[in-house]
């Protein structure tokens, strides 16, 4: 993504010693991606006194990182819930899911659940999420348990028993009907996109480049707005089956806010962090770069960085193969 950067910026030793640091940074960056908790509940039957339940599962979005709840917010707000706290911990998805079952008053007619949860890269990404749509308190009546049966006791005196045998009459056994399966009906809906869109960010010494990637069978554009801690905002719309960029100018504790358009609950915040590479005569300090090199040394640096350049080129892409999922 440090392509996006105009060869004329700096003299031919300079711009091969950038070089260097760009396969440096793409094999080591991780993308921003939109990390987000997927909330789901259920209601199936509702209490003599009225009141009623709901069970909701919370899963992770991503695969390789355990998520941590920051905040739980329950509709209406005088239900309880147990098994969802602040500071239990989300699953990697794929390895089971956070359970807890709110308990309802007669009055509520409906409950939703809405929590907060926190992942650690390189930089602190948090993101909210509630359930897509409120559930609606049931109608059936939850069936009363039933109390065991005490088996009785025979009496102990022994009976006499008469001397000609008397056959007892056979009751027929019923056999159990076997269950007729319906057929399910087709759903008309769509199949789902197998990714979402995600937030991209790239980094050196003078810039911070951050994007966003929206695969080609997501059913519309996104526009995004990146507002910086420093500077101007700007607004892309990342096309679909394509990867859309822009680019800040690297400064001490620059901060980066994406806000995808419809989807404002799930911004992400992107930090500049100075990769440890860069000195005096690098970008993101206000320093003037040193003297060009020349000679034997130039040619050194410009031959290295000609095999650098190729190994960053191939660790970009197999980067960009990684599954990284959008909604923060």
């Amino acid at each position: 993504m440090n392509l996006l950067k105009s060869p004329l910026r700096r003299t031919t030793a300079v711009a091969a010693g950038a070089l260097i640091g760009l396969a440096g940074v793409v094999a080591f960056a991780a993308p921003a991606s939109a990390h987000h908790p997927i909330v789901s509940g259920s209601a199936s039957c509702v209490n003599e006194d009225g009141s009623w339940q709901v069970t909701w599962k919370v899963a992770n979005s991503e695969r390789d990182l355990v998520g941590k709840i920051t905040n739980v917010v329950l509709t209406p707000a005088d239900s309880t819930i147990t098994g969802i706290t602040v500071e239990a911990s989300l699953p990697t998805s794929g390895n089971g899911t956070l359970e807890g079952v709110q308990s309802l008053p007669a009055s509520a007619e409906s409950a939703s659940l809405s929590v907060t949860a926190e992942w650690q890269r390189s930089q602190l990404i948090t993101a909210t999420r509630g359930a897509e749509r409120p559930v609606q308190k049931p109608t059936e009546k939850c069936k009363p348990e039933t109390p065991p049966t005490t088996p009785t006791e025979k009496p102990s005196t022994p009976t006499e028993e008469p001397s000609t045998p008397v056959e007892e009459p056979s009751t027929p056994v019923e056999e159990p009907s076997t269950p007729v399966e319906e057929p399910s009906t087709p759903s008309s809906e769509p199949p789902a996109p197998t990714k979402e869109p995600e937030f991209v960010y790239d980094q050196d010494c003078d810039s911070l480049t951050v994007g966003i990637t929206v695969p080609a069978d997501w059913n519309e554009d996104v526009t995004v707005t990146f507002k910086p801690t420093k500077g101007e905002a700007k607004t892309v719309v990342g096309k679909r089956g394509k990867t859309t960029t822009v680019e800040f100018p690297a400064s001490k504790g620059l901060k980066v806010t994406a806000t995808p358009k419809g989807y404002e609950d799930e911004a992400a915040t992107i930090t500049y962090k100075e990769p440890a590479n860069c000195d005096s005569a690098g970008g993101g300090g206000g320093d003037e770069p040193s003297l060009p090199l020349t000679g034997a040394a130039a040619g050194s640096i410009a031959a290295g960085a000609g095999v650098l350049l190729a190994a960053g080129v191939a660790l970009f892409f197999v980067a960009r193969r990684r599954k990284v999922k959008f909604t923060a």
